[in-house]
């Protein structure tokens, strides 16, 4: 019904166009139409808006204001874009700055991934050593045998996968990988791998504190290997990895969020944020997650990192009809995390 009524509407301001209708009368029916399908839209997402900030009518800093909304407010959300995201305001819609609306996800979790992510289709297991070079980059990026790669596509006897924050995915020949394909949950049986998720970080001790990062991110990705997390639960990742302190074994290094640049636990939050990968394109729900800041890290995407700390956690809940298990494999600058159906008891 609602493309019948958009197609009508598109033929009644044609018409009224070939009449001689001034542009500004023509954007405003425009804009009526537009609201018109947007009342009879069912919001698929919900969001919490992060800052208190202007609803706007239109997606642009000029249009006209709906009103204000709180920080911590949660919001029926419609459509999710670059810069501007439509939530449910007041009866009505209006748009916020994207930035500034967290944990966005499906209100049915088994209706697919959230909004903007990409979907892998398997793993690969390094063969022999290798190396890639992106785009724009002046030396290739090495990757020791043992690595595990998680792939977005495979075409023409290549597998492409991201590369930190490049738009492009590089590639490497599938000769090189051992593929293991992922199984969709509804599927899976025990044992089966559901997705995993692969970062990159650089093993250079030439900057201060970096040798403490890996040493960090080795730390946790053990601490991580072999957890279940039960159906129905709720997994805490701070409660398996936290306090970031020397006392419960980690080094001082560089950190992205805080009030100083070295801390203890400095590289766990890449840690969290390559589990938090998975967690965003299986049926789960995220109970709660931070950002290191609006601009986000260097090796991922803005919006799709989580920062932990002594005060911020990173939570979701298995809502799956079966245990899972996380894993997770890191080798000379290249990290991989793994969730599996779990084995039953």
């Amino acid at each position: 019904m609602r493309g019948i009524s958009a197609r009508i509407g598109a033929w009644m301001l044609a018409a009224l166009l070939a009449l001689g209708m001034p542009a500004a009368a023509w954007a405003e029916a425009t804009a009526q139409e537009a609201d018109a399908a947007q009342a009879e839209e069912t919001a698929e997402y919900y969001g919490v808006i992060g800052a208190r900030m202007t609803v706007h009518k239109r997606g642009s800093e000029d249009s006209l204001s709906l009103g204000m909304i709180e920080a911590g407010t949660v919001v029926d959300v419609y459509v999710k874009g670059r810069t501007w995201t439509r939530i449910g305001f007041d009866g009505q819609q209006g748009y916020v700055l994207t930035k500034y609306v967290e944990r966005v996800q499906r209100k049915n979790p088994f209706d697919g991934p959230m909004p903007g992510v990409s979907e892998h289709v398997a793993v690969g297991y390094v063969l022999s050593d290798m190396s890639f070079k992106p785009e724009g980059y002046n030396y290739p990026i090495a990757v020791s045998a043992g690595s595990w790669l998680s792939i977005e596509e495979i075409a023409d006897g290549r597998a492409y996968f991201p590369y930190r924050r490049l738009e492009d995915n590089v590639s490497v020949s599938v000769d090189k990988l051992k593929l293991f394909e992922f199984v969709p949950w509804d599927e899976a049986r025990p044992g089966d791998l559901l997705y995993a998720f692969t970062t990159f970080f650089t093993t250079s001790t030439n900057k201060e504190g970096n040798a403490g990062r890996l040493y960090n991110i080795d730390l946790a990705s053990e601490r991580l290997t072999g957890i279940r997390v039960r159906e129905g639960e709720s997994f805490s990742f701070n409660a398996i990895c936290g306090p970031y302190t020397k006392e419960n074994g980690y080094r001082s290094a560089p950190i992205l969020s805080g009030e100083s640049s070295m801390g203890y636990g400095g590289g766990v939050c890449q840690v969290c944020s390559t589990l938090y990968n998975i967690v965003l394109r299986v049926p789960a729900v995220v109970e709660e997650m931070n950002w290191h800041s609006q601009a986000g890290t260097s090796y991922l995407p803005a919006g799709f990192d989580a920062t932990v700390s002594n005060t911020k956690d990173m939570v979701f809940r298995n809502v799956l009809p079966y245990d899972l298990r996380i894993e997770f494999e890191t080798l000379n600058g290249v990290m991989t995390a793994f969730l599996f159906r779990d084995y039953e008891d």
